[in-house]
């Protein structure tokens, strides 16, 4: 499954991201670890519902959303043991297009 991440220092990452570039990349755990342990990348903040019931995490209790980066272990590690959700992005609306009058 392909991350988001955002470069954090003025070097160029897989020869075309940039300081500040975001960009989607698929990272083993532990290059993932690495790159964010560095300070080279963060990973850019994901969407998370608590679901395990009469829980809380990250200061969030059961029902509630809260953005985070996770490194993947720990997102998977609460997600298989039913702590959280990701919440899926809704595309933005497209607006219409107004129609030329002739």
């Amino acid at each position: 499954m392909t991350r988001k991440y955002r470069v954090m220092l003025p070097l160029l990452v897989n020869g075309e991201h940039a300081q500040g570039d975001e960009f989607e990349h698929e990272f083993t755990a532990e290059d993932e670890y690495e790159n964010v342990n560095s300070g080279l990348l963060e990973i850019v903040p994901s969407e998370y519902r608590v679901v395990a019931e009469d829980s809380v995490v990250y200061d969030t209790p059961t029902g509630g959303t809260f953005k985070a980066g996770l490194l993947m272990e720990n997102e998977a590690a609460l997600i298989q043991g039913g702590h959280i959700e990701l919440v899926e992005e809704k595309p933005a609306p497209k607006k219409k297009q107004k129609e030329a009058k002739g």
